[in-house]
């Protein structure tokens, strides 16, 4: 991928060169901001306008709806920042949240269709993965850009144009309105100095055996974290990792991270951030750090965007979809969830880039075309996982 930030302008090619600043998730309140993301226009096509009369249809058919049903990113942070705030905008329409991981919404999901169940409205979270992309292919997503305002639509606000904030290979189901570097691993340097572990290829060393807290990796980030290290490393390497060096594992999001905080495990895989606010606010998990890869994936991580297929709530979907997207939603969410949004309006003053990409190294694009491969480096992992458990 190559980004252009003047002009919104990025290209993919699987394995490319980054050839200008992309902002990083961040971990800590005590890193130095970064700027904000210059805004250009790249292209003097005008844009259309929203017939506020039709809108105004749109807003009281929400309303006469009057539910919406969401499912979303685990955290605190996450939900103030996307469901609280909705509903403060719109207290006329309720909001049903649930939160969960990837791994075990999509197959709740295909359960409850085999029994002919429509329930849920919209799923914000977890970025392209085998099985949101199986839900995809099973007709399970429903396309998003039609329900897009042209106000929202326009390339020039979004990194990549429209196009590029689409994930998904037909550009209309998976959108990202985030952009940031995902690492495999991340450790507590209160317990693990620098010096005794840098890289992700150290994990197989046997001084850290009992030390790595993983979550499940049947699917989610931890499959995805799992399946890239094996794309770097190799599947002897993954099978050493979870053959020889005890590692722990959870289902539970939250506990994952507490045990990284307080040391019981100071090793991990990837995890969500945002669950770490909490921790940085009481003076804990400051020193958790971005164990360095061969090569780093861009993600759209928590920031994405899916539309379920005959939502009992449209015109609430809809609704929904447009406040989030729009330059107030967007740096509503980045201050709260401190993440950067991919609209090139939104300032990301406030928001610590902590793992900002480098000119010049290698990046593999979170995205269905690069999907493959990992998908493939991901069942390996679930395959030398599963015996391990019996």
């Amino acid at each position: 991928m190559t980004v252009n930030r003047q002009g919104g302008i990025l290209r993919k090619t699987g394995l490319v060169w980054m050839m200008a600043l992309a902002l990083s998730l961040v971990f800590n309140a005590g890193g130095e901001a970064a700027p904000a993301m210059p805004v250009k226009q790249s292209s003097t096509k005008p844009v259309a306008k929203t017939d506020p009369g039709e809108w105004k249809k749109v807003v009281e058919a929400a309303k006469k709806e009057g539910k919406l049903v969401l499912s979303g990113q685990v955290g605190e942070e996450w939900r103030k920042t996307q469901v609280d705030m909705f509903r403060q905008e719109y207290p006329e329409i309720t909001v049903e949240f649930s939160a969960g991981s990837a791994r075990d919404f999509w197959p709740r999901i295909k359960k409850e269709r085999e029994f002919g169940k429509k329930l849920w409205d919209l799923r914000v979270s977890g970025g392209v993965d085998p099985l949101s992309i199986e839900a995809k292919r099973n007709g399970v997503l429903a396309p998003l850009r039609p329900l897009l305002l042209p106000e929202i639509a326009d390339d020039n606000k979004w990194l990549g144009g429209l196009d590029g904030a689409f994930v998904d290979r037909e550009k209309k189901y998976i959108f990202g309105y985030t952009l940031y570097t995902s690492p495999t691993a991340r450790v507590n340097r209160d317990f693990i100095k620098e010096s005794d572990l840098k890289s992700s290829a150290q994990l197989v060393d046997p001084k850290f055996k009992g030390k790595i807290v993983i979550l499940t990796p049947t699917g989610g980030a931890s499959a995805q974290a799992l399946g890239h290290m094996a794309f770097m490393y190799g599947e002897n390497f993954i099978r050493e990792l979870l053959s020889k060096q005890d590692v722990i594992i959870t289902d539970d999001n939250r506990q994952q991270v507490e045990w990284v905080v307080r040391g019981k495990y100071p090793i991990t895989t990837t995890f969500a951030p945002t669950l770490l606010i909490q921790y940085v606010k009481q003076g804990l998990g400051r020193n958790i750090a971005i164990l360095e890869d061969k090569t780093i994936r861009l993600t759209t991580g928590s920031g994405t965007l899916f539309l379920l297929e005959g939502a009992p709530h449209p015109n609430a979907a809809k609704v929904f979809v447009n406040w989030l997207l729009t330059k107030e939603g967007q740096e509503a969410f980045a201050r709260g969830a401190l993440a950067p949004s991919r609209r090139l309006d939104v300032s990301t003053k406030g928001v610590v880039a902590s793992a900002i990409p480098k000119s010049g190294r290698k990046y593999l694009e979170d995205d269905e075309e690069s999907l493959a491969q990992r998908e493939k480096m991901a069942e390996l992992a679930k395959n030398i996982f599963r015996p391990l458990v019996k």
